[in-house]
């Protein structure tokens, strides 16, 4: 028969866990204010009290829960790239090339489309010379994901010559400066509504389709 725990200690597990709800609950309060933050002020007029205030925490706890504005900048981003990988779909040969492109980047671009404060970040970090995000592990496993699923549809289709690592980056340039310039979209005449992210993604897919594979 086990021993009662002594009254001191009664209650102390369920406590525990409150307190680390309460402490996983202000972490994600205070990502989600920093994302905010950062996106429409830019790394540097970004303050911790800010964020605090915005997260209606104290103005210390974002400097409590993540050390400095550097590393609460560099966790912002870490949660931005591991949510842009998760929409990467997995690597279908059976499907073929063409479905496989078109559904990773169809869910690549309204992932943009729905993450704004992505693309925001993403240009206040190139204006500021990509000082903070190179060597990023979040952002390094989400382009060794997209080099690998690339390289084996290369394969697939005999254009194995093809840099992988070109693609890559013109992927990601015809997903993402449209959506970084809506004037430039608007003024081309396009409709830049919430059917824009899906219309670009059919675009991208047929120009880089006659690329890869012969018409």
């Amino acid at each position: 028969m086990s021993a009662a725990l002594p009254d001191k200690l009664k209650g102390t597990g369920r406590r525990s866990a409150e307190n680390g709800r309460d402490a996983e609950r202000s972490r994600a309060a205070i990502l989600d204010a920093a994302e905010t933050l950062f996106a429409e002020r830019g790394f540097e007029a970004t303050t911790l009290a800010a964020v605090g205030a915005a997260a209606e925490l104290s103005r210390g706890a974002p400097g409590y829960f993540y050390g400095s504005k550097e590393q609460l900048y560099r966790a912002v981003l870490g949660r931005l790239f591991e949510s842009s990988r998760e929409v990467l779909p997995g690597w279908a040969p059976d499907a073929g090339v063409a479905q496989a492109l078109e559904e990773a980047i169809g869910r690549f671009t309204a992932f943009l489309a729905e993450r704004p404060a992505f693309l925001r970040i993403l240009e206040w970090e190139a204006l500021s010379g990509d000082r903070r995000m190179g060597g990023l592990p979040e952002h390094l496993a989400t382009l060794a994901l997209a080099l690998r699923q690339l390289s084996d549809g290369l394969e697939l289709v005999g254009r194995q010559s093809l840099d992988p690592r070109h693609l890559v980056l013109s992927l990601i340039a015809l997903c993402l400066f449209p959506l970084s310039h809506p004037s430039l979209v608007r003024d081309l005449g396009l409709d830049s509504g919430p059917g824009f992210a899906e219309a670009r993604a059919r675009h991208i897919v047929d120009v880089v389709l006659y690329g890869l594979l012969p018409r």
